[in-house]
């Protein structure tokens, strides 16, 4: 019963991270060039990873196990990747008003 729920789990948190990245709302928003569309990757992918790691853990616990580390880094290092970008993005635009 615990592994349909969390399937079930896995599921919603892939298709609210779809969602988000075919929403008009995000936390970059799309206009700033890279960074706006990497937030957008990083969360759909991360939840993507989330779905198949899920689903993994029934055929190979090993499979799975590579499937959660990347799924991490991709969230991880994305994230940290985004936050860079839009500093950058902040100090360019400062530069240029003052």
């Amino acid at each position: 019963m615990e592994e349909k729920n969390s399937k079930k789990g896995a599921l919603i948190v892939g298709a609210l991270g779809l969602l988000y990245g075919i929403s008009p709302i995000d936390l970059v928003p799309d206009v700033i060039p890279v960074a706006g569309w990497l937030d957008d990757l990083v969360i759909a992918g991360g939840s993507i990873l989330h779905v198949a790691e899920a689903y993994l853990k029934d055929y190979s616990k090993s499979l799975a196990t590579l499937v959660k580390m990347v799924k991490w880094m991709v969230w991880i290092l994305g994230g940290i990747l985004v936050l860079i970008l839009a500093l950058f993005g902040v100090a360019i635009y400062s530069l240029f008003t003052n």
